[in-house]
């Protein structure tokens, strides 16, 4: 089973100059006023509110009985084009969190929008839905390890990136076995011309 490869640092999301009305009120430590002033927020279509208050939801700082489920609200951000709560949906998805149940397919489209902007942590975890055989289109996990190691190599300083390279789960090389000579180069090719959308 792979390391979760998630993006829930609420501390460094909340500090700084207030970008989101309810940054302050976190600052202070008023989570329950930040909450709500995050969910007018997001009901106003504010992408980054919907992600905060999913991030409270989700580290248990508020309760999702006054506020909802923490996916609801990183789905809405990532409807709203914020590609963190792509890749936050994924996470719920394929582990069954935060309100919902596994759902391998639900996991696979959020990580894929994530993934197709350039998100990397959706890249690997994109490659390890097939690696761990959920899909059987090998050569597609493939492609999107091979993406990951590409975008890792350019902030391997970076503990994150340096930690895809390792690849301690090994899924390059799972999913590398499962392929012919031809299908690898196939995957190198579309690697190596793989841009971003955005």
């Amino acid at each position: 089973m792979k390391r979760l490869l998630t993006f829930l640092l609420p501390a460094i999301l909340f500090t700084g100059c207030s970008t989101t009305p309810g940054d302050a009120a976190y600052r202070a430590g008023q989570t329950e006023a930040a909450a709500e002033l995050y969910r007018q927020g997001a009901d106003q279509d504010d992408a980054q509110a919907a992600m905060k208050l999913g991030l409270l939801l989700n580290a248990g700082e508020v309760k999702p009985d006054t506020f909802g489920e923490a996916t609801s609200w990183f789905e809405k951000a990532c409807n709203l084009g914020e590609v963190s709560g792509c890749h936050n949906a994924g996470v719920a998805y394929e582990y069954g969190k935060n309100g919902v149940s596994v759902d391998y397919n639900k996991a696979r489209d959020y990580y894929r929008k994530a993934a197709e902007q350039g998100y990397i942590q959706s890249q690997y975890n994109l490659g390890s839905l097939y690696s761990n055989h959920y899909f059987p289109e090998a050569i597609t996990g493939y492609i999107w390890m091979l993406i990951a190691e590409q975008q890792a190599k350019g902030c391997a300083h970076n503990e994150l990136c340096q930690w895809i390279l390792n690849d301690p789960p090994r899924h390059r090389s799972h999913l590398k076995a499962r392929l012919t000579t031809k299908q690898i180069q196939q995957a190198q090719t579309s690697a190596a011309q793989w841009q971003a959308t955005p």
